[in-house]
C-alpha cells in the first residue's frame, strides 16, 4: 500500500511538472517575442533614422549640381529669367523634388523665386520668408567672413542646411553659393549669387524613407498631436521637436506567436496524456528501483571508498615522482657544473706547470739557480694547488658516500694555522697572513689531516676572493670548551640572499662569478667541523669582506651543546 502512494505521489508531480513546464515554455515564448518585438522596433526606428538622414543629405548634394556650373554664374549674372526656370526651376523641382527654389543676386536681392513648381514671376518668399531669409543672410555673412580668414576654405565647401518648420510643417532648407565649375569663368569674391533649396519632408521624402525602411502607413505627426508606439522625433536646427515620423510597428515575435499558438496548446494536452501513461509504466517499476536502492546505496559508498583511496594513492606517487624528478635535475645540473669547473680549476696549474717546463727546455743551456728556483717555485705551487684539488675532490666523495672517519689525536692547531698559511704563501705570493693565534690552548683532541683540509680551504678562499685587499687576518681564542679561530678578509664579499646556501655542495655565490672555483670546499668544511662536534659560521656584506669562524671542542667530538662565539 506504501508503495502504490508513492508512485500514485510520483505520477501526481510529473503531471504538475509538465504543467509547470508548459508554463514556463509559454512564458519564455512570451518573453522572447517581447524581445524580439523590441529588437525588430528598434531596427525599424534605425532604418527611418537613417533614411530621414539620407534624405536631409541628400539636398544639398542635388543642389550642388546646379550650383556648381559655368552657365548658372554666366546666366544668373545676365540674369536670365527662362534660363533659370529651365534650368534651375525646374530640374530641381522635376528631378529632385525640391519644393521651392530661391535665387538671392549679389546685392541679397531675390531675383527668382519657384514654388511648388510655379514660377513666382513677382519674385517673394511668402511663408517662407523668415526661414529662408535667415539662411541667405548667414550664407552671405559667411561668405564675407571667408574673404577676411587667413587660410580660407575652398568656396565649394561653403554650404549651410537646416531642417526648420514652415507654417507647421518640417522641411530641409539649404542654401550654396553659385560657382563656376571650371577656370574658364571666375566670380569675384563677396559677389556670387546664393540659391536656396526648399523640400518638404512630409511630402514625397515620406515616401522614399518608408521604401528605404520596408514599412508600410509610414506618415509625419506634427508634435502635439498623439502618436504611435513606432517613432522618431524629426527635431529642428534649434533643437526643438517638430513632429514625429510614426508607423505601425512589424512585431514578428507576436506573428509567430499567434502562428503557433494553437499547435502549442494541441502539443502541451498531447504532453499531458503521455505523461500519465508513463506514470502508470512508472508504477511498476518503480517497486524494483525501491528494492535496490539499498543495494546501489551500498556499491556507491564502497566505490566512493575506493576511489579516495586510489586517488590518494596516484597523488602520493605523483608527489614523490616529481620530488625525485626534480632531486635529479638538480643533481644533473650541479654535476655539469661540477664537471666545467674541476676541468678549469685542474686546466690552469696544468698549464702553469707545461708553461715553467717550456722555458726550462728552451734555456737549459744557460740556466741559473735563481731561475732554476723561481720555475720550480712556480712548478710546486700548480702542484700544490692541484693536490689540493684532487684531496677536495676525494674528500667530498669521501663524505657523500659516509666513508670517512676521524682520527682523534693531541693535535697543536697552532701548528697547524701556521702550516697552513706557510703553504698557501707559496701559491699566494701577493697576501700578507696576519695571526694572532697566542689565546689558543697547546693541545686539544683533533684529525690534524682534516683540520688543514679545513684551514687550507679557508685560507685559499680568502686569498682568492681578495685579490686586491693583501690582508689577511687570522685570529685564535679558546673558553673551557671550545677553540675558536676566525679567517677574515678585506675583498668582495658575500650577497646577503647566499649566505644561507653557501655551505650547500657545488653552490657558489653571486659575488664569485669570473672567479675560478669546484663549490665544495665550503660544504668539506662543515662537513668536517660538524664530524668535530664544531660549527663553522660566515659574516659578510658585499663589498666588505668575509669573516668565517671556526668552533672546535677541545676534548674532540664529544656530546657537546652548540658553542656560542665570543
Amino acid at each position: 500500500m506504501k508503495r502504490t502512494q508513492i508512485t500514485s505521489h510520483i505520477t501526481i508531480v510529473l503531471t504538475l511538472v509538465t504543467a509547470i513546464t508548459a508554463v514556463l515554455i509559454a512564458g519564455f515564448a512570451w518573453l522572447a517575442s517581447t524581445k524580439v518585438d523590441d529588437l525588430s522596433l528598434i531596427r525599424q526606428a534605425d532604418f527611418v533614422t537613417q533614411g530621414l538622414q539620407q534624405q536631409i543629405n541628400a539636398v544639398p548634394r542635388e543642389q550642388e549640381s546646379v550650383t556648381k556650373w559655368d552657365d548658372a554664374v554666366l546666366y544668373g549674372k545676365m540674369r536670365n529669367h527662362d534660363w533659370l526656370l529651365e534650368n534651375i526651376g525646374k530640374w530641381t523641382h522635376d528631378y529632385f523634388g525640391h519644393d521651392r527654389t530661391y535665387v538671392f543676386d549679389d546685392t541679397d536681392h531675390l531675383m527668382f523665386a519657384m514654388r511648388d513648381g510655379i514660377d513666382v514671376l513677382s519674385p517673394s518668399l511668402g511663408d517662407d520668408h523668415d526661414p529662408v531669409a535667415r539662411l541667405a543672410a548667414e550664407m552671405r555673412y559667411a561668405l564675407k567672413e571667408r574673404l577676411q580668414a587667413s587660410d580660407p576654405a575652398p568656396i565649394a565647401d561653403v554650404a549651410s542646411t537646416k531642417v526648420v518648420d514652415i507654417v507647421g510643417r518640417p522641411a530641409v532648407i539649404s542654401a550654396r553659393p553659385i560657382i563656376p565649375s571650371s577656370e574658364r569663368m571666375t566670380v569675384e569674391a563677396g559677389s556670387e549669387f546664393i540659391a536656396i533649396a526648399v523640400k518638404f519632408l512630409d511630402a514625397s521624402p515620406i515616401e522614399h524613407i518608408a521604401h528605404y525602411a520596408r514599412l508600410d502607413g509610414l506618415h509625419y505627426a506634427p508634435a502635439g498631436k498623439e502618436a504611435g508606439e513606432a517613432r522618431i522625433p524629426v527635431i529642428s536646427a534649434s533643437g526643438a521637436t517638430l513632429g514625429h515620423l510614426t508607423w505601425e510597428p512589424i512585431k514578428p515575435g507576436l506573428m509567430l506567436l499567434e502562428q503557433i499558438a494553437p499547435a502549442s496548446i494541441i502539443g502541451m494536452f498531447i504532453a499531458m496524456g503521455v505523461v500519465l501513461f508513463l506514470g502508470q509504466g512508472l508504477r511498476r517499476t518503480s517497486l524494483n528501483l525501491i528494492e535496490s536502492k539499498a543495494q546501489l546505496l551500498v556499491h556507491r559508498d564502497h566505490l566512493e571508498e575506493t576511489v579516495r583511496l586510489r586517488t590518494g594513492e596516484i597523488e602520493r606517487q605523483r608527489q614523490e615522482l616529481d620530488r625525485l624528478l626534480a632531486q635529479e635535475r638538480q643533481v644533473n645540473a650541479l654535476q655539469r657544473q661540477f664537471v666545467t669547473m674541476a676541468s678549469h680549476e685542474f686546466r690552469t696549474p696544468l698549464a702553469i706547470i707545461d708553461a715553467a717546463a717550456q722555458r726550462l727546455t728552451r734555456t737549459k743551456g744557460e740556466l741559473s739557480p735563481q731561475y732554476i728556483s723561481e720555475k720550480s717555485g712556480q712548478i710546486r705551487s700548480a702542484v700544490l694547488r692541484m693536490v689540493d684539488l684532487m684531496e677536495s675532490i676525494l674528500a667530498a666523495g669521501r663524505l657523500e658516500t659516509g666513508r670517512i672517519s676521524l682520527s682523534l689525536a693531541d693535535c697543536n692547531l697552532i701548528d697547524v694555522i701556521a702550516s697552513c698559511c706557510a703553504r698557501q704563501k707559496e701559491i699566494s705570493k701577493d697576501h700578507v697572513f696576519r695571526t694572532n693565534l697566542g689565546e689558543l690552548p697547546a693541545t686539544m683532541k683533533a684529525d690534524r689531516a682534516a683540520l688543514e683540509q679545513v684551514f687550507t680551504n679557508l685560507l685559499s678562499n680568502a686569498a682568492k676572493y681578495a685579490p686586491h685587499a693583501p690582508d689577511i687576518h687570522i685570529r685564535g681564542w679558546a673558553d673551557e670548551r671550545f677553540s675558536y679561530v676566525s679567517v677574515s678578509d678585506q675583498g668582495i664579499g658575500i650577497d646577503t640572499d647566499d649566505l644561507p646556501k653557501l655551505f650547500q655542495p657545488y653552490y657558489r655565490a653571486r659575488s664569485a662569478t669570473g672567479i675560478a672555483g669546484t663549490g665544495i670546499g665550503l660544504n668539506i668544511v662543515k662537513q668536517i667541523v660538524e664530524l668535530h662536534g664544531g660549527t663553522v659560521t660566515v659574516s659578510s656584506a658585499l663589498g666588505h669582506g668575509t669573516t668565517f669562524t671556526v668552533a672546535l671542542p677541545r676534548e674532540g667530538a664529544a656530546s657537546l651543546t652548540t658553542p656560542q662565539a665570543a
